[in-house]
């Protein structure tokens, strides 16, 4: 006979994972249990009523930004489906338009009239630009076959392979020509190489031994939101008037390989076509998986730095989901209904990022990481379009 509890604790076990994922382990009070501890008694009554306090506390806080910006999602979900704006930008841009507006007018620092509202809403609008964004990117693997990802080709990897690398040269030596400080200059290399705010967080503990001060990971955050958000509009604008012309999987490669962050890489790619957005969001997911030994190189770089390394776990299970919709019989309807939650959830995850995006911490930066992020965003414009050209050249896709 089973002991006591034991249908409790498997119960707990397999939801786990996923409430771990999103945030909610320590809300939910889900933590992994060692085998033969299971929940008895009066102690594990408590301990319940105490994890559904704490599951309580949880929604309560992160409940009026998460609603708050899902409501601003569907106005530019709804602004992005009308006649007159005849499609010419993706719904995901005009979320974080509206997110940007918001963010630096109504919702800014600087305006007292909702000074008691921005504490408010934080905890939600954090939620969604961290953790929704990384289950709607997992969700977007319905959307790709195992047949596309071997389709892609040698020519993405070694593209995504070149551009993170190069960057990181780049960023390095020209920041000791501008006498930006060391660590500056490589979080802003590393915002632009890997994947935006993302990747400069998870090197901030690796670039100095007691972690970047709040002030550096700033600048390079400013950065990464300037250049970033400037190249998901810039792409679907340059598409048609670059020399080539190159096919949407080659547009794809080069968008990928060279955006900032993952949401703008989706942003962008589906401003311009299906095909595009499914080959910029593979190639950006190599890069991301690159992460790992990137912060290993820049451990090696840094001055006294942490070799503390985080691991991106939500692009494994990006992959993990494309097989399995590649090889189960699952319904038709699943993978459709999946699709359209990952799109929800990438829309809130945009105007986080807009809401987030503080306009006047760009002023206080000073010039030289501006221009040294400047100097990045061009060599991955134009050094990124000359260098993934010459590799689809000689691996064509």
């Amino acid at each position: 006979m089973a002991p006591r509890g034991s249908g409790l604790l498997l119960t707990v076990s397999v939801v786990a994972w996923p409430c771990n994922f999103l945030g909610l382990g320590s809300g939910l009070g889900l933590e992994a249990r060692a085998p033969g501890r299971g929940i008895r008694g009066g102690r594990g009554r408590t301990a319940l009523a105490g994890q559904g306090r704490s599951t309580v506390d949880f929604i309560r806080e992160r409940l009026p930004g998460t609603a708050f910006v899902a409501s601003m999602a569907a106005v530019s979900r709804r602004v992005a489906s009308l006649h007159f704006f005849g499609g010419a930008f993706s719904p995901l841009l005009y979320a974080t338009l509206t997110g940007l507006l918001l963010g630096n007018t109504v919702l800014a620092k600087s305006n007292s009239l909702t000074r008691e509202v921005r504490p408010m809403l934080k905890p939600g609008v954090a939620f969604a630009k961290a953790r929704l964004l990384r289950l709607g990117i997992i969700l977007y693997g319905f959307n790709v076959s195992v047949q596309q990802i071997l389709t892609m080709g040698p020519g993405s990897f070694c593209s995504a392979l070149a551009m993170v690398f190069s960057t990181l040269a780049v960023g390095v030596m020209a920041g000791e020509v501008l006498r930006v400080d060391r660590s500056v200059a490589l979080l802003v290399a590393t915002g632009a190489s890997i994947c935006g705010v993302s990747a400069v967080m998870a090197a901030a503990p690796v670039v100095e031994k007691e972690g970047a001060s709040g002030s550096k990971v700033s600048v390079a955050l400013a950065t990464v939101m300037v250049f970033g958000i400037t190249s998901m509009f810039l792409y679907p604008i340059m598409w048609p008037i670059l020399p080539g012309p190159l096919s949407a999987k080659a547009m794809g490669i080069y968008t990928g390989a060279t955006v900032y962050e993952v949401a703008g890489v989706v942003a962008a790619g589906h401003a311009m076509s299906p095909s595009v957005a499914s080959a910029a969001l593979l190639t950006k997911l190599v890069r991301v998986l690159l992460l790992a030994p990137y912060l290993f190189i820049v451990s090696r770089l840094a001055e006294g730095g942490s070799t503390s390394i985080q691991t991106p776990w939500f692009a494994f299970a990006f992959f993990g989901v494309c097989v399995l919709s590649s090889y189960l019989p699952l319904p038709p309807q699943l993978a459709a209904k999946a699709t359209e939650v990952g799109s929800w959830c990438t829309a809130l995850a945009m105007v986080g990022l807009g809401l987030e995006s503080d306009a006047a911490a760009i002023k206080q930066m000073g010039w030289r990481p501006m221009l040294l992020a400047s100097v990045l965003f061009l060599y991955l414009v134009c050094g990124g379009f000359l260098a993934v050209s010459g590799i689809l050249r000689l691996l064509p896709v």
